[in-house]
């Protein structure tokens, strides 16, 4: 959307430095820049009043009149990674925007705009809708749910109970709302994630009704309920954060051969500790609807939801110490939670490229954080872990919240199906 210049003065060495920000789609884009001298960072905010017109705020230090005789210039994007100190916009990485063209070519960089602005399009016009309907379907508010959804989707002729209906409409809303950027990234995480476990309930299994007795048992509870809500809300704080994870899906559309250039980039923006609770958030809930896809696993082999089996390749430790029923295996640890969805072969495959336990719990510390100075995430006894590659990771668990909210909709509609 173009680029302004600002000639800023260093509050600490008094440095001048031309900033050179790229104007991107926030009214107020946060930002801060680093002083190549002193290398202290100042924080500010550049805002943008909907035509040509911009307007700078610094935490610290002036404007300056003239940029003549400024000793570095730093080129900002809010939205793309950029090199942190280039002179000129004619050498490489001067212009983050031509750097990522470069890379992921015209074609590739015009499909990442397209679904960056379709999504733009959608959080503005139909979000607060959908966000307001999740709201009447976990009250269970069917008077102004139905009334509200009509507004967002055409009634459809459907040979189904009222009930799931109203389940398969709201959930195929937020797909529908995600499918620009779902579509965009190149393994297909949340499509696999949804087909296996959608394969799963097919009235011709054997222990199909064992499935169907264990969605009627546990959908009704306190703790099926609350976690619904909670998956809800975390894919309701992804929307609330897309900015500042969005250059994440575009680090992951990256070729092999530049991926290795992500540690050098730098995100000048600074959204460490919402997102750092947002991924913790993220990780905990996801950890939990684990009771409901391993339960209907174990009822599908087994016929009963209680009944755990261990497999070839699971850890000693976890087949040493079976769960006895579903309640026992509430109680294990995540890590160890996590070891039983190899009954799950999809899901076991695909969990730890979308979550990562020692990420977890090393931002997990009130020590680790985001130095800005360097752009890394500082974490005792560990390396330093660059913030591109951070929200690189954060940005994928998208996925996984799209089928959470799948499996505990699948536990919803066949709850409703008539007992036998």
């Amino acid at each position: 959307m173009g680029i302004t210049r600002y000639p800023v003065e260093c509050p600490g060495c008094r440095a001048p430095i031309l900033l050179r920000l790229g104007v991107g789609h926030e009214i107020r884009q946060r930002f801060y820049y680093v002083c190549p001298k002193c290398k202290a960072a100042t924080k500010g905010a550049l805002l943008w009043h909907g035509d040509a017109r911009t307007e700078l705020e610094l935490a610290d230090g002036r404007r300056l009149d003239t940029d003549e005789n400024c000793v570095a210039a730093l080129s900002i994007n809010p939205e793309l990674p950029s090199f942190p100190e280039t002179w000129s916009m004619a050498e490489f990485g001067g212009s983050p925007w031509i750097t990522f063209t470069q890379w992921l070519g015209s074609e590739g960089i015009q499909r990442y705009q397209k679904s960056f602005d379709q999504m733009r399009h959608l959080v503005g016009t139909d979000w607060v809708k959908l966000n307001r309907l999740t709201t009447y379907y976990l009250n269970r508010d069917w008077p102004h749910f139905d009334e509200a959804i009509a507004e967002l989707m055409p009634s459809e002729a459907l040979d189904f109970s009222e009930e799931w209906v109203r389940d398969d409409r709201l959930h195929r809303l937020h797909e529908l709302f995600f499918a620009a950027m779902l579509a965009l990234y190149p393994p297909k995480h949340h499509l696999e994630l949804k087909t296996s476990w959608c394969a799963l309930w097919t009235p011709t299994r054997p222990n199909f009704q064992s499935m169907v007795a264990f969605a009627k048992s546990e959908s009704a509870t306190l703790a099926f309920q609350n976690a619904e809500r909670d998956v809800f809300s975390q894919i309701a704080r992804f929307v609330e954060l897309i900015w500042g994870l969005f250059p994440g899906l575009l680090l992951d559309l990256l070729p092999a051969r530049h991926q290795p250039r992500i540690d050098e980039l730098r995100l000048f923006r600074d959204e460490y500790e919402v997102l750092r609770d947002f991924y913790i958030q993220t990780f905990e809930t996801s950890h939990k609807v684990l009771r409901w896809i391993v339960g209907t696993v174990n009822a599908d082999s087994h016929g009963d939801p209680n009944t755990f089996v261990a497999i070839a390749g699971m850890p000693p430790h976890v087949t040493a110490k079976v769960p006895k029923n579903l309640h026992a295996f509430s109680k294990l640890t995540n890590a160890n939670k996590r070891e039983w969805l190899a009954v799950l072969p999809e899901w076991h495959g695909r969990w730890d490229d979308l979550l990562d336990r020692d990420l977890r719990n090393d931002i997990g510390h009130a020590s680790a954080r985001h130095e800005l100075s360097t752009g890394m995430i500082l974490r005792d006894g560990r390396a330093p872990l660059p913030y591109t590659r951070f929200v690189q990771r954060l940005h994928r668990v998208l996925h996984l919240l799209l089928a959470n909210a799948n499996a505990l909709k699948y536990m919803r509609i066949y709850s409703h199906v008539p007992s036998k």
